[in-house]
């Protein structure tokens, strides 16, 4: 029986971790081309096209951002979907639905289970063990 946790584990975790630890720990002021495209899984065209479109010449930690927001690969649509909702304190069903693309009512269903009234940070991955994938 997998749960959403699982997926979002196997699926998202991973890059979001790498994302995290190389901008902690990148003292360049630019950051390559190469780099970005293994962090976000873009090919390196999408990433030039996407500089053209947005008007940026050179890729820093901002600009990164940027890129992330308008890239094409799951993690950057997840990331562009969590910026609409402009990140909130307290996340609504209806922002977990769209944010992760999970059916409201399994939503609904997995927060009674786990006793949630107010989905944050801290619990929403309790929230997603709740939330039973069906194949």
């Amino acid at each position: 029986m997998n749960t959403y946790l699982d997926y979002y584990n196997e699926n998202f975790a991973p890059s979001l971790k790498a994302i995290d630890l190389f901008l902690k720990t990148n003292i360049e002021s630019s950051i390559s081309i190469g780099e970005i495209s293994e962090l976000l899984g873009l090919s390196s065209d999408e990433i030039r096209s996407l500089m053209r479109a947005i008007g940026i010449d050179i890729i820093d930690k901002v600009s990164f951002f940027t890129i992330m927001q308008y890239g094409s690969s799951a993690v950057c649509r997840l990331f562009s979907r969590e910026v609409q909702r402009k990140l909130p304190q307290y996340y609504s069903f209806d922002d977990v639905a769209y944010i992760y693309q999970i059916p409201h009512d399994q939503i609904a269903e997995a927060a009674q289970k786990a006793k949630i009234k107010k989905i944050t940070t801290q619990n929403i991955h309790t929230l997603f063990s709740n939330i039973i994938l069906v194949c």
